[in-house]
């Protein structure tokens, strides 16, 4: 009997120890408030969008982490993260290729259609795939990570850290353009030690087809690197992707454009290889009575036969956040250009800012109220596309 309860207690530690390496964790983010989103395009009627809303400040979102220790010092970590809800502004074209007929515009005088399509509902629950966000399988060994899968470009790695206003909330220019904070199915190294967190990666997309040229979508390499020292960090991210459609006709596609714009152009014959590289750089200093934050990003989408610039975007955001007991307040500015082949030449203006408060009623849990702004003038004749955003709700994190 004795020996009996020896051999259970031995087989229940060595259970305990097996379990302790492997631990699964599920995680998440839900944003629930009342907010408004309206959009106006040159002269045609407003439109706006009010309600419940999942995504003002934060994305609402669910995940499940995994980690093995698989001994030598190694860890197997496994990840799938999901969208809870759709972002407002989703649903006015941005990062659409859909429009109607009563809600676009003619850019320019080349004739090319601007989008601001309306198509979808803000508050829906949206019926996405598992890992829509984040699906990854890596192995990690002291600083070092290989990690393959869709995850974050290292671009908004760094872009988004360094808002502000440290939401969704339009007016930053940076924080929202939808190349720079876009994701990817990329193989990545990263390193992590003594306050510098670097990474490279490379993307590849092909299919190929006997007689016929290959089609190629994003193929290319990110990097990134960032310092962090005591009350200041830097840091900066670089891509470049080439997308070529295997065809050697004439054909209409849609190219990365900036926030809440897709504008739809045609290539010429044997013309359809772009060239996409995003540029951001960013920085910021904690003054103990207020966070200063700074970045930069530039997007440029060229057609590489005849190295031609068919869209060239740049802004600058700064900001701040007080600290006042439980809450902060923060105050961002946004500056840029975009130059676009379909406006001959003409670079539009392009501003935002955006201001609010948050009160944290404990680690996990605060209250949000923002108001976001953002202008872009997207002819020589002047004609605007205004984009304004108000939210009031909580976030809870678990």
């Amino acid at each position: 009997m004795k020996k009996s309860l020896i051999a259970l207690a031995a087989l229940a530690s060595v259970a305990g120890v097996a379990q302790a390496q492997s631990t699964a964790t599920i995680y998440g983010t839900l944003d629930v408030g009342a907010g408004s989103f309206s959009q106006q395009v040159g002269s045609l009627a407003k439109t706006t969008q009010a309600g419940l809303m999942y995504n003002n400040n934060d994305s609402s979102r669910w995940g499940i982490l995994a980690v093995e220790d698989i001994g030598g010092g190694m860890k197997a970590q496994f990840q799938a993260e999901s969208w809870i809800g759709s972002l407002p502004r989703n649903n006015f074209g941005y990062n659409s290729t859909v429009a109607t007929a009563t809600n676009s515009t003619t850019e320019g005088t080349s004739g090319a259609t601007q989008k601001f399509g309306l198509n979808g509902v803000g508050n829906s629950i949206d019926a996405t795939s598992f890992g829509n966000r984040i699906l990854t399988a890596g192995l990690t060994f002291g600083a070092h990570t290989i990690q393959g899968g869709q995850n974050s470009a290292f671009v908004r790695d760094i872009a988004v850290p360094y808002q502000a206003d440290g939401s969704n909330v339009v007016g930053n220019l940076v924080g929202n353009d939808y190349v720079i904070t876009g994701r990817n199915v990329a193989a990545n190294y990263l390193y992590n030690a003594n306050g510098l967190t670097a990474g490279f990666g490379v993307t590849s997309n092909t299919k190929q087809q006997d007689g016929v040229s290959d089609v190629q979508s994003g193929n290319g390499y990110q990097a990134k690197a960032r310092y962090a020292q005591g009350v200041w960090s830097v840091a900066g991210a670089y891509s470049k992707a080439n997308t070529d459609s295997g065809t050697t006709a004439s054909t209409s596609t849609t190219l990365p454009a900036g926030q809440l714009i897709s504008p739809s152009v045609t290539l010429n014959a044997a013309t359809v290889r772009t060239k996409t590289t995003v540029t951001v750089m960013a920085a910021d200093y904690d003054l103990t009575v207020a966070k200063l934050f700074a970045e930069y990003g530039k997007v440029e989408v060229k057609e590489t036969n005849s190295d031609t610039t068919y869209n060239n975007r740049h802004a600058i955001s700064v900001g701040a956040r007080v600290p006042v007991g439980k809450a902060w307040a923060f105050v961002q500015y946004s500056d840029g250009k975009q130059q676009s082949i379909n406006n001959s030449g003409y670079d539009g203006k392009w501003t935002g800012y955006s201001v609010g408060a948050r009160y944290e009623f404990s680690k996990r849990t605060y209250a949000y109220l923002v108001d976001g702004h953002s202008e872009y003038q997207y002819t020589a004749a002047g004609d605007k596309l205004k984009a304004n955003q108000y939210a009031l709700g909580l976030v809870h994190n678990f």
